[in-house]
C-alpha cells in the first residue's frame, strides 16, 4: 500500500509569516506566533489591526474560556452566569494570545490582563493562583520553544498587574470609606442642628404651653403659649418654680410626682389640675411631665407640656347641654325629661300628686309639606313657647321628646288646674293662629295623661302610660285627650309589642293572604272575592285584616304590607281566570295606604306586571280617608278611575257630607259601616229609630246610582232582611269566612 501524506495548505500568521496547516489539525509556524491547535479542527489566524480574530476552528480557545469561567464561578457563587462573564474572560484570552505574538508588548498586555482580572472583584486569595495555573497548563501544552519562553514573562506581568490593581482597589475602597465616614459625620451634625432648630421652632410656636425646668422645678425656659395661658411675663416665670403654680390642696401630691420624675423612679406624669394664674384665677390644664437626660444618660432637665383645657371644658358643658336640651326649641329633651320625672318622684312626699301629659301635634306634616320646613320650625318654637307659658308659676317642666311630640310634668298644687281643664287650655292656647308671613297657622294636639301619687309612681311606667293614652286619644279623633286606664294597660302594652315586632314578621313571611267571598244577595252567586291579610304572632291569637291594618298604620309597614298583599292577590286572580273562574278582586286598604302619593304608581307596576285587564280590580277606600282635610285620597280615587280601576267606599254611614261626596265620585259600590249593620241586627223592631234611619239611607244611596253591600252576615234571615231593604251584595260567616287560596279555588269551582 502506498501511504499518502495529508494534504496541506498555506496560511498567514498574525506576524506576517507563513503557517502550514495540515488536515489533521497539526500546525507549523515559521514566525513564532502562539497558536492553539486541536485534533480535528482547522485554525486560521487572520490579522485585523493589532487584534487576533479567530475565524474558524476556535475549539481550543473556547475550551480555555470555559475552564477559566468555571474556575471563577467555583470561587464566587454570586458571580452572574451568562454571556457577560464569558465575554470578559474571552477578552482576557484574546489579550493573552496577543501578548504571545512577540516580546515587545508582553509586559503591558500582561499587566492589562491582570488588572482586568482584578477588576472582576472575584473574592478570595486563590483567584490569581488558580488563573495562572490554568493559563500555564493550557499555554505550555504544545507550544514551541520560542513561545514557551514568553509564557513566564506573561504570567509575571499578569501577576504584577493583578497585584497593582488589587492594591489600587483597596486604597480606593479605603478612601471611599473615609469619605463615607466624613459624610456621615457631617450629616449627623447637620441633622443635630436641624433637630435643634425644629425643637426650637416647635417650642416657640406650639399652641400648647411648654417649659424646661431644672431638677428642682425652677423654670429655665418657657414658651410664649405658656406665658399667654398663665398671664405671667417670661421673666416672672423664669424666677419661679413650677410648684408655685399649684393650688395648696394639690401642691404636695404634684410636687412629690415631679420629684419622682426628676429622680427617674417615675417615667412620666400625666395630670389634670388647676394652675394659679397671675391674676389669681384658675386655669384648668392638662400636664405632661417627662425627664430629659444628657449624653451620659444622667438626668438633666424636666420638660413640662401644659394644655389649656378651659375651651375644652366650655365645649364639654355645651355638649352636655346639647345632650339634655332640644337645639331647636331650647326645651328639655327626652333624656332630660325622664331624669326630671325621676328626681321629682324621688323628692316629693309620698302623697304628692304628679301629672304627666304627652302631646302629639296633629296634621303637622301638612304644615311642613305645604308651607315648608322653615315655617314648620317656626311653629314648633312657638308651640314650645306657649306651652312654657301655660305652666308659668307652676312646679313643672315642658320637654320636646320627639319631632312632633311634647311632654309636660306638673306637680299638682292647690291652684293647679285639673286634668280636663288643663287639657282644654292646651288646645285653646294652640288654636290661636301663629302668624308666619302673610297668614296664620293654627295647631292642635292629642293628649295622653297619667296621674299618680309619688309613692305609687315609677318614671318609666308613667312615660309609657302617657304614650299609650296618647295613642288611644289620637284614635278617637282630633283635639282629644285620654286618661291612662290601668285596666287597659296589659292589652295596650301587648299591642305596643305587636307593633314593634310587625316589621320583622313581614320580612320573615309570617303574614298570610286570605280571600273572603262576596256574594249576590239575589241568587247567592259569588261575584267577587275580597283579599285580606291575617297574622298569628308567636304566643298570640290570630289577628284579622282590620287588626293588621290598624297595627300596620302604627308600625310603619303599612305600605309594604299593602304592596305585598296586592301583588300576591293579583297573581292569584290571574290563576283563577286561567282556570275559567271570573270573580272581581276587591282590596280593602287602610287610610294611610289610600293617602299614599305613590299608590297609583305602585298599582300601575303591579297591574302591568300581570296578564289581566286592570278593570278586574276594585280598591276599597275607607270613608274616613276621603272625609279628612287631605286631598291625596280623593286625588288617588280620581286617577284610579281614569285607569279603569273602580273604587268601593267602605265604612259608609249615610251623613249628608258622605252623600254629597258620593255624587262627585265614580264609586262602583258602597259598603255600610259595620256598626250600622250591627245596630240593625241587634234591634228587635223594624220600627226602631236606628233601623228606620238605616232603612232611609239605602234608597238615598241607590238614588245616586251606586249599589250597596253589607258585611257581617251570619244567617239567612239577616241576608234576606238586607236584600229586602235593597242591598245587592253581602259577606260574612254565612257565606264563608276568609280562607286560603286553595279553599277559595274549590268554592269558586262549586259556583
Amino acid at each position: 500500500m502506498v501511504r499518502k501524506e495529508p494534504m496541506a495548505r498555506e496560511g498567514t500568521t498574525p506576524g506576517g509569516g507563513t503557517a502550514l496547516v495540515r488536515a489533521t489539525g497539526e500546525r507549523r509556524t515559521w514566525d513564532g506566533a502562539m497558536t492553539f491547535g486541536d485534533s480535528g479542527c482547522e485554525s486560521v489566524i487572520a490579522r485585523r489591526g493589532d487584534a487576533v480574530m479567530p475565524e474558524r476552528g476556535r475549539c481550543r480557545r473556547e475550551e480555555l474560556v470555559r475552564q477559566w469561567v468555571a474556575e471563577l464561578g467555583a470561587l464566587d457563587r454570586a458571580l452572574p452566569a451568562g454571556s457577560s462573564v464569558e465575554s470578559r474572560v474571552r477578552d482576557l484570552v484574546d489579550l493573552v494570545a496577543t501578548a504571545l505574538e512577540g516580546p515587545s508588548g508582553i509586559d503591558g498586555v500582561g499587566r492589562t490582563v491582570g488588572g482586568r482580572l482584578a477588576a472582576m472583584r472575584v473574592p478570595g486569595d486563590e483567584v490569581l493562583t488558580r488563573s495562572l495555573e490554568l493559563l500555564r497548563r493550557n499555554l505550555v501544552s504544545g507550544a514551541e520553544n520560542e513561545v514557551s519562553s514568553r509564557i513566564p514573562t506573561l504570567l509575571t506581568a499578569i501577576t504584577a498587574g493583578y497585584v497593582g490593581a488589587d492594591h489600587e482597589n483597596t486604597v480606593t475602597q479605603q478612601e471611599a470609606v473615609k469619605r463615607a465616614l466624613l459624610r456621615s459625620k457631617l450629616r449627623a451634625e447637620r441633622d443635630l442642628w436641624a433637630s435643634e432648630a425644629r425643637f426650637r421652632r416647635v417650642f416657640t410656636t406650639s399652641p400648647a404651653g411648654m417649659a424646661i425646668s431644672d431638677l428642682h422645678g425652677g423654670f429655665v425656659e418657657v414658651n410664649p403659649a405658656l406665658v399667654d395661658m398663665l398671664g405671667y411675663s417670661e421673666q416672672e416665670l423664669c424666677g419661679m418654680t413650677v410648684h408655685e403654680l399649684f393650688l395648696p390642696d394639690a401642691a404636695e401630691e404634684l410636687t412629690a410626682a415631679y420629684t419622682a420624675v426628676a429622680e427617674g423612679s417615675r417615667q412620666c406624669l400625666r395630670e389634670r389640675c388647676d394652675l394659679i394664674r397671675a391674676d389669681g384665677e384658675r386655669a384648668w390644664a392638662y400636664l405632661v411631665v417627662s425627664l430629659l437626660r444628657d449624653a451620659d444618660d444622667a438626668p438633666s432637665r424636666i420638660v413640662t407640656m401644659v394644655e389649656d383645657l378651659r375651651e375644652l371644658s366650655s365645649l364639654q358643658t355645651y355638649v352636655h347641654d346639647q345632650s339634655l336640651y332640644d337645639g331647636m326649641t331650647g326645651l328639655a329633651n327626652r333624656e332630660c325629661f325622664r331624669s326630671r320625672v325621676e328626681r321629682t318622684l324621688a323628692r316629693s312626699p309620698a302623697g304628692a300628686v304628679i301629672t304627666l301629659y304627652q302631646l302629639g301635634l296633629e296634621a303637622f306634616e301638612h304644615i311642613n309639606n305645604g308651607l315648608g320646613r322653615e315655617v314648620g320650625d317656626t311653629v314648633l318654637r312657638e308651640v314650645a313657647h306657649r306651652l312654657e307659658g301655660l305652666i308659668q308659676g307652676e312646679a313643672g317642666v315642658v320637654a320636646r321628646i320627639s319631632g312632633t311630640e311634647f311632654a309636660i310634668l306638673l306637680e299638682q298644687g292647690d291652684r293647679t288646674p285639673g286634668v280636663a281643664s288643663f287639657a282644654t287650655r292646651i288646645n285653646e292656647e294652640l288654636a290661636e293662629p301663629i302668624y308666619v308671613g302673610d297668614g296664620g297657622v293654627a295647631t292642635s294636639v292629642g293628649i295622653g295623661v297619667v296621674q299618680r301619687t309619688a309613692a305609687e309612681a315609677d318614671p318609666d311606667d308613667m312615660i309609657r302610660g302617657a304614650d299609650v293614652a296618647l295613642r288611644r286619644a289620637e284614635a278617637t279623633g282630633r283635639r282629644q285627650w285620654a286618661l291612662f286606664d290601668p285596666d287597659r294597660a296589659p292589652y295596650e302594652r301587648e299591642e305596643a309589642k305587636l307593633v314593634a315586632v310587625m316589621p320583622g314578621a313581614l320580612e320573615l313571611g309570617e303574614f298570610e293572604v286570605v280571600y273572603q267571598p262576596l256574594v249576590s244577595l239575589d241568587g247567592g252567586r259569588t261575584s267577587a272575592v275580597e283579599v285580606q291579610v291575617r297574622w298569628r304572632p308567636d304566643g298570640h291569637e290570630q289577628l284579622d285584616h282590620e287588626q293588621c291594618l290598624r297595627l300596620a298604620e302604627r308600625s310603619g309597614v303599612t305600605l309594604s304590607l299593602r304592596d305585598w298583599m296586592l301583588r300576591t292577590a293579583w297573581e292569584q286572580l290571574a290563576e283563577w281566570h286561567r282556570a275559567g273562574h271570573r270573580p272581581w278582586l276587591v282590596a280593602e286598604l287602610g287610610p294611610n295606604q289610600v293617602r299614599d302619593p305613590d299608590l297609583v304608581g305602585r298599582l300601575r307596576e303591579i297591574l302591568d306586571g300581570g296578564t289581566l285587564d286592570q278593570h278586574w280590580l276594585r280598591v276599597g277606600v275607607p270613608m274616613t280617608a276621603l272625609m279628612d282635610e287631605s286631598e291625596e285620597a280623593r286625588d288617588n280615587v280620581d286617577t284610579l278611575s281614569e285607569m279603569a280601576v273602580r273604587t268601593t267606599l267602605h265604612g259608609f254611614r249615610g251623613s249628608p257630607e258622605e252623600l254629597r261626596m258620593l255624587l262627585n265620585l265614580s264609586a262602583c259600590e258602597v259598603r255600610l259601616a259595620p256598626e250600622l249593620v250591627r245596630m240593625v241586627h241587634e234591634s228587635d223592631s223594624e220600627n226602631s229609630p236606628e233601623v228606620r234611619a238605616v232603612t232611609g239611607t239605602v234608597p238615598l244611596v241607590r238614588d245616586c246610582g251606586v249599589p250597596i253591600a253589607v258585611s257581617d252576615l251570619d244567617s239567612a234571615e239577616q241576608a234576606d232582611r238586607w236584600r229586602s231593604m235593597g242591598c245587592e251584595t253581602g259577606a260574612g260567616a254565612f257565606y264563608g269566612a276568609p280562607m286560603p287560596a286553595e279553599e277559595m279555588t274549590r268554592l269558586l269551582g262549586r259556583g
